[in-house]
């Protein structure tokens, strides 16, 4: 991606550490991370031999050797070189020099990712403060900074603010920089993650779409952040029910992942959640199982039990394990998630509404249809507040407890349920999307119980259209 800097540094073992520095920075942003690690690596060591631990150049070099552990996945690195630089810069330049602060919103990105969210929304709220009073509402500065913000928000959970934030950065960068800017299209991504969360699928495949196409022409097509983009589009297709699109995305995304970035960095370990979600919703339940089992392995070595990617792993898993009929593993997998959201996420957290209605599941399968019904009757009135009626999460739900309502003989609470679901859902959801087939399922049996013999024949016949 950059012949001119690789003609540069092969062919001079001499250049003088300032170039290599600028290389190593320039090779960083080009995602080429090997290159970056040795030429970066160097200077840093130099720097500390010639300067002292202590040197702005010094502390500079220090700087982004963090952001490079954070990009190749060493959090915990780029946490432990971060808070350094932050202390040692404040001591040094002051806690509101441009440097110190910059320092400290690349930290709250780190702890962002390694699940430390209170900590990083402390972090990045300061940061946003001082800079809208030094640099100024427009800078891209402070741009920058509202779009992390919006990005922990966005994994808090608190989805509307997120939002707001992302359109004020992506307004303000389409102002600033223009259409096609790098940083414009982070903007656009983010915003389609925030609209995925939403159940805006649509909006969101809009955006992953025009994004993606940008990024091959910019970028190429094994850039890093062109293979972020694709798997948000492929995770917007499994939530849509486009589920052979999604799998060949996230079988792309995996095989160049695992070859530039390796195989348990963070963001190929997230490929193959990804990939396995995908499989679970395809049916292909086994082959989901290995590489759950796989993924969480490394999430538990790398990020620690209690990481908001652990813990979405584990419930994946218990949902294909109830799915397997293996029940109890999924009883107690599931309810040691929702132990953990509640404590670590919150008790309204979408992710931890999430969990209610897979161990509600799984406690239908079980037999235990009264306690189902109360983990569903209370999830669905949350996630109505947090996401709104009409979220795919939502009507998931909603189904679920209709179909609950069916095992309890409550056939006429079941139906007022169950019909405006399916309409709703088939607004939504591609028309063979496993969620719309689980619904006219229940609705089948609803109808069946109900003695309205006509519309539960055409149930059964949409269902086994659907089925072929």
């Amino acid at each position: 991606m950059l012949p001119h800097i690789d003609v540069l540094v092969t062919g001079n073992l001499n250049i003088i550490p300032d170039f290599r520095y600028e290389y190593g920075k320039a090779y960083l942003f080009a995602g080429e991370l090997e290159k970056a690690t040795q030429l970066l690596q160097a200077v840093l060591e130099y720097r500390k031999n010639t300067l002292g631990d202590n040197h702005p150049d010094t502390l500079a070099a220090m700087h982004w050797v963090a952001w490079l552990y954070k990009n190749l996945g060493k959090f915990q690195e780029a946490e432990e070189l971060g808070i350094l630089v932050v202390t040692k810069r404040r001591d040094v330049l002051g806690e509101h020099h441009p440097a110190t602060v910059e320092s400290t919103g690349d930290l709250a990105v780190v702890l962002s990712r390694l699940g430390k969210l209170r900590e990083a929304e402390e972090l990045n709220v300061a940061v946003l403060k001082t800079r809208r009073c030094i640099l100024g509402e427009a800078h891209p500065d402070t741009v920058t900074t509202m779009s992390n913000l919006a990005t922990t928000y966005n994994r808090l959970g608190r989805l509307q603010e997120a939002k707001g934030l992302n359109l004020e950065v992506l307004r303000r960068r389409r102002k600033i920089l223009g259409e096609t800017h790098p940083d414009t299209l982070l903007a656009m991504l983010n915003l389609a993650t925030t609209y995925r969360r939403l159940g805006r699928l649509q909006e969101a495949e809009g955006l992953n779409l025009e994004v993606l196409q940008r990024w091959r022409k910019i970028l190429g097509e094994t850039h890093p952040d062109t293979l972020l983009t694709m798997s948000s589009l492929a995770l917007t297709y499994s939530k849509l029910g486009r589920l052979q699109e999604a799998e060949a995305l996230d079988l792309e995304v995996l095989e160049r992942q695992r070859k530039i970035l390796g195989h348990n960095h963070p963001d190929t370990l997230l490929s193959m959640a990804n990939l396995a979600l995908t499989y679970h919703h395809l049916g292909r339940f086994r082959e989901a199982e290995v590489l759950a089992v796989a993924v969480l392995q490394q999430h538990k070595s790398s990020l620690g039990e209690n990481h908001p990617e652990t813990m979405r792993t584990m419930s994946n898993l218990a949902a294909t394990y109830s799915r397997l009929e293996r029940l109890q593993e999924a009883e107690d997998l599931e309810s040691v998630v929702l132990d953990k959201r509640r404590g670590i996420l919150g008790a309204n957290h979408p992710d931890t509404l999430r969990s209610m209605g897979n161990l509600a599941v799984t406690y239908n399968k079980l037999g235990r249809f009264l306690e189902a019904e109360t983990l569903l009757v209370e999830a669905l009135k949350k996630q109505k507040d947090a996401l709104g009626n009409n979220h795919p999460t939502t009507l998931r739900t909603q189904s679920n407890l209709g179909s609950t309502l069916n095992k309890l003989e409550r056939w006429q609470e079941a139906e007022d349920l169950l019909v405006p679901v399916l309409e709703k859902q088939k607004d939504l959801l591609s028309h063979s999307h496993p969620h719309i087939m689980d619904t006219i399922n229940s609705l089948a049996i609803t109808y069946t119980k109900l003695g309205k013999l006509k519309e539960a024949e055409d149930m059964n016949e949409a269902l086994g259209r659907l089925e072929v």
